[in-house]
């Protein structure tokens, strides 16, 4: 009933249920090069422009965030084309609007049937409202800069015949993974250590600046997925009890283990397990400069001790990344002095 009601809304608001009718710039210059207007690196991208695009401009394309990126802060070039991935902020569209004279032509990608999104009822409400809420209020400016519908099926083609679009479907993408092993850093903490979490984002934010070849793996959930958002190779774990983490543990192994700690009076009375789990992982560990790892851990020798200043963490991590030596050196002496005579090796 409340889908319903909201369906009544949106298709009295502005025709939800329909797709824009291209009306723009006729496209007839022959484009230079392409713009594509995307919610960050999305699946959609990838599939369906990445390969066309390289073959038709080279490398003359340019791939904007359209969540990160601000119109003004770019100067509107002739004979551009123009490519609007699922959607585009209302202040993109008026910015395209405003400069619609410039461009060879605007296309809107559509791989889903997101104008009646609200009408799946297998699509959870709260995202089918937020998608078709979207283009809706969306509708009409796209429909005034837009010269051009590409869709990726043949029946989305054929539900939207009316706005003449072209079919552009998938095309494989292999993995960008290199022969190189990946370098795993983490941290496992539970939802109580969210002051560590948050003080570690800018961390691993430089270091994935810095380390292309590095994942960071991060325990938690939904919460902790939004502070490291936008953030490259960012892999989340769901919380565990004790039993089944300790069987994950010997499932995997990994470089190097994060145990930042801020010298509070709480913490002060905390222990150093910490060090036992990034060995039983088979990592070096890195660790706040205060207790309690202070007085368990031999700087340089079954561990690392930083500051809380991120800059040195970030050189810490960047260094044991780049030094399989030491890393091998530090789990190795760690598990000793950990007493931890079963599971794993240093990678």
């Amino acid at each position: 009933m409340l889908r319903r009601f909201f369906i009544y809304l949106l298709d009295f608001f502005s025709g939800a249920n329909g797709l824009l009718q291209p009306g723009g710039n006729d496209g007839q210059d022959e484009p230079c090069y392409a713009v594509v207007l995307s919610p960050g690196e999305i699946p959609t991208t990838d599939l369906y422009l990445k390969r066309r695009l390289r073959n038709r401009f080279d490398k003359s394309v340019d791939y904007i965030d359209t969540r990160r990126i601000t119109p003004d802060e770019l100067i509107p070039a002739d004979k551009a084309l123009i490519i609007i991935v699922r959607h585009a902020p209302r202040n993109w569209l008026r910015w395209l609007k405003c400069h619609h004279n410039k461009f060879a032509g605007v296309i809107l990608l559509m791989d889903d049937d997101i104008p009646s999104a609200l009408r799946a009822p297998e699509l959870p409400l709260r995202y089918a409202l937020k998608t078709a809420w979207r283009y809706a209020r969306t509708r009409r400016l796209l429909g005034e800069v837009c010269s051009e519908v590409w869709v990726s099926t043949a029946e989305l083609a054929r539900r939207y015949a009316g706005s003449s679009p072209r079919l552009v479907e998938p095309e494989y993408v292999a993995s960008t993974a290199s022969g190189e092993k990946p370098l795993v850093y983490f941290y496992h903490g539970s939802w109580a250590h969210r002051r560590e979490m948050k003080w570690l984002v800018p961390v691993v934010d430089q270091v994935q600046k810095h380390a292309p070849n590095a994942w960071f793996e991060i325990m938690g959930t939904d919460r902790v997925k939004r502070l490291f958002r936008g953030i490259p190779r960012v892999r989340m774990v769901h919380p565990m009890p004790w039993k089944d983490y300790l069987a994950y543990a010997g499932t995997v192994r990994y470089q190097i283990g994060l145990a930042p700690c801020f010298d509070t009076d709480f913490n002060r009375a905390r222990s150093h397990s910490k060090v036992f789990d990034i060995a039983r992982l088979g990592a070096a560990g890195i660790y706040s400069n205060v207790t309690p790892y202070a007085e368990k851990v031999l700087h340089g020798e079954t561990g690392l001790l930083c500051k809380n200043v991120p800059d040195e963490w970030v050189k810490a991590i960047l260094l044991l990344l780049n030094d399989r030596n030491l890393r091998k050196s530090l789990y190795v002496k760690a598990k000793e002095r950990c007493g931890n005579e079963g599971g794993g090796h240093s990678s």
